[in-house]
């Protein structure tokens, strides 16, 4: 289930924060920039993931960090970064949701997280379409039996 906050994500009570990352290792702009600031340890688990900066075969792959009591989750959803095409990969959204969920769940039971993303993931400078989109969330939420909070400012 989906379940579609007011709030700013990064000062909600998740104890997951997931968004979307690039492939380039760069976290510049949108949410990404401000998660490198608050949570430089997901801006080191970008860049020194085990597939190389760069390299196509992150998408669909995740990185993740500790940091002040949470798990910050980068999901490889689009090889490059920039604005006005499209540079949301659905599928590699959907399987970079699927590998954050398998994830929690080697580390204890999953219904003790609470999940968050920003609204609009993949839509802003990546260029997705929501409604894509958030048919992708809703099919992970489902697979895996977890809800997920969608925080929109």
């Amino acid at each position: 289930m989906i379940t579609i906050q007011k709030g700013n994500l990064l000062e909600s009570d998740c104890t997951v924060i997931a968004h979307q990352c690039n492939c380039f290792a760069t976290m510049g702009a949108g949410i990404a920039s401000q998660i490198a600031r608050r949570y430089p340890e997901a801006l080191e688990a970008d860049k020194n993931f085990d597939i190389p900066a760069g390299d196509r075969n992150r998408l669909g792959k995740v990185s993740y960090a500790h940091s002040d009591g949470r798990l910050i989750f980068n999901l490889y959803g689009q090889f490059h970064y920039g604005s006005g095409t499209r540079e949301t990969d659905y599928d590699a959204l959907q399987r970079a949701l699927d590998s954050m969920f398998i994830e929690l769940y080697r580390h204890e039971d999953p219904s003790c997280y609470k999940v968050g993303l920003p609204y609009g993931i993949g839509c802003g400078l990546a260029g997705g379409s929501w409604e894509t989109v958030e048919a992708i969330i809703l099919e992970s939420t489902e697979k895996f039996d977890h809800d997920v909070h969608l925080y929109k400012l």
